[in-house]
């Protein structure tokens, strides 16, 4: 992305971004065209919205799509006798009732919450039963939902402004969310200013305020900074305030994400020292000034940096890190891995743009790695790697090495430039190590080309790997699973299946079998922010699976 190129030289301000992409109009699109193309993508890797917007064919106001809340026998006029329904869902035989206003306060109120706002509002007038109910209601307001009455246009920016903004102010109840990603606040910096000490005033709990830019000048109101109620905050496409001059007091904030912002080291810095409930810290195309993000917090369990400028990322103190995510492109950086005793998910490690260094050492191929450049928490490590560069071969045993309690590993394969040599020697040569005697259980391959060098790396494993159970292939389409398998495993004859063959019978994990099965790609943003997700990087497919056992020579029959 465009942001990556920021390593030309630092950005500190949104002119310097301007003046940075118009040097490249000759080149392609102009600032404002790459702007307009950035921040649709940026908002596409947001968590979803509370409630879905509305489609423009569903926006219309038509009475006949109102729901009434009475039973009535018309429905059943074509099946009087219920046919096809459980009993326990046996319609009522028009006796006129309001069952669902029945149910508690706290179910109906779950239920209008997941109403766009305006609708949401309607139900005041459904009944008496009602009315008390949406005031009540934690209010979750969406620009994506202002739309003009019987229209399906978007109500402009500075309309919009003032809607939200009243919309919280009437609303005699809590504020839940507040999502704003469809709205410029291109002249409207005083409303902006409004409404966000608006939503400090009223306890706003969840707040996606993105920018839509052109100008690249609008400031971020500093009441951002003491809305204590957050518990989570994504920002896009603003310059950050200066925390110097404005402490931040988000004691409750949880998640926060920067998208496409300009902020200083000093202010992340600022930021991990005074949120001391922090637990999910991302980045999306930012710019940092210095280019540094160095993470020291008692609470963070995830950090997510995504195509963004830093030159470096330094883990100095977090005892509570569990996820180190990264998907880098652009210059050469360093990883810096200085105390983060329980973490357990790194990657995608870049063999070319990345410098790894645990515990003060630089990890090089080929070293001998001493117990304090081991990492032994990490679980599932996720690397990139270039098969036809023997430099980034010779990491990949090194990198083993230094993860001892290895799960699962993945390996995505980056083309490269032609490399003819033959390197079975060199992996002939290696011997074991502890993650593949005693803890890996399962191999990822995504992106594998049949190159010879894939080939040898794939025997090793499955040569050493005592304990490996799962050998995953990670294709878009079912078809190409099975044609890759079948490169991986060449079949050798109609009755044996696929064979691996093995050259030293006492490899691997005698007895045991190995499930090969396709799995799908979903290495995105969204489940790398996801503690629920275990592992980011895949979603393995076990509807589809061949068993791999072993046979009397020790080979491997599919």
């Amino acid at each position: 992305m465009d942001a990556a190129a920021a390593g030309q030289g630092e950005l500190r301000t949104y002119a310097d971004v301007e003046e940075f992409f118009n040097n490249m109009s000759s080149e392609g699109p102009s600032a404002q065209d790459r702007i307009d193309y950035i921040v649709p993508y940026i908002i596409s890797l947001l968590p979803p919205p509370y409630v879905p917007a509305p489609d423009a064919a569903d926006a219309s106001d038509s009475e006949d799509e109102h729901f009434s809340l009475t039973s009535s026998s018309s429905d059943d006029e074509g099946d009087p006798a219920g046919a096809g329904w459980p009993a326990v869902f046996l319609p009522a035989q028009g006796d006129g009732q309001d069952r669902i206003s029945r149910l508690s306060n706290d179910l109906l109120a779950n239920v209008i919450s997941r109403l766009p706002t305006k609708e949401a509002a309607r139900t005041m007038v459904l009944s008496a039963r009602w009315r008390c109910l949406w005031p009540a209601t934690p209010l979750l307001v969406d620009d994506a939902h202002l739309r003009y009455p019987g229209e399906s246009r978007e109500i402009p920016g500075f309309h919009a402004v003032r809607a939200i903004s009243r919309c919280v102010a009437a609303h005699p109840g809590p504020v839940r969310g507040v999502r704003v990603t469809r709205t410029s606040f291109h002249t409207q910096e005083y409303a902006l200013q409004r409404m966000v000490a608006g939503l400090a005033a009223k306890s706003v709990q969840d707040l996606v305020l993105f920018n839509r830019p052109w100008p690249l000048n609008m400031p971020l109101p500093d009441d951002i900074l003491r809305c204590a109620s957050l518990t989570r905050l994504y920002l896009g496409v603003w310059h950050f305030p200066d925390t110097a001059a404005h402490r931040p007091n988000l004691p409750n904030l949880q998640e926060l994400g920067l998208f496409h912002t300009i902020i200083a080291d000093r202010d992340i810095d600022a930021l991990l020292a005074r949120c001391r409930k922090l637990k999910i810290l991302s980045f999306a195309m930012s710019y940092n000034s210095d280019s540094r993000l160095r993470v020291r917090s008692r609470s963070l369990s995830a950090v997510v940096e995504w195509r963004c400028s830093l030159e470096e990322i330094i883990v100095d103190d977090a005892p509570c890190l569990e996820r180190l995510v990264f998907d880098s492109i652009g210059d050469r950086r360093i990883v810096k891995i200085v105390q983060a005793p329980r973490l357990e998910v790194l990657g995608f490690l870049d063999l070319q743009l990345h410098e790894l260094q645990i515990g003060g050492i630089v990890i090089k191929a080929g070293m001998n790695v001493r117990p304090r450049a081991m990492l032994p928490s990490l679980k599932i490590f996720a690397v990139k790697v270039r098969f036809l560069d023997q430099t980034e071969v010779k990491m990949l045993p090194t990198l083993l090495r230094c993860f001892p309690s290895l799960e699962t590993l993945h390996i995505m394969s980056i083309p490269g430039s032609t490399d003819t040599a033959d390197r079975a020697g060199f992996w002939e040569s290696l011997g074991s190590c502890d993650c593949l005697r005693s803890h890996l259980k399962t191999l990822v391959l995504h992106g594998f080309q049949n190159l010879n060098q894939e080939l040898l790396f794939l025997n090793y494993i499955l040569e050493k790997g005592k304990m490996l159970k799962t050998l995953c292939i990670v294709r878009s389409e079912i078809d190409d699973v099975i044609a890759e398998a079948r490169h991986v495993v060449p079949e050798v004859g109609p009755t044996s299946g696929f064979i691996l063959e093995r050259d030293t019978p006492s490899g691997g994990s005698s007895g045991s079998d190995i499930s090969v099965c396709p799995a799908s790609r979903c290495w995105s943003f969204q489940h790398a922010i996801d503690l629920s997700v275990k592992d980011p990087f895949y979603a393995s497919r076990h509807d589809v699976t061949w068993i791999a056992c072993r046979t009397e020579d020790e080979s491997l029959c599919f």
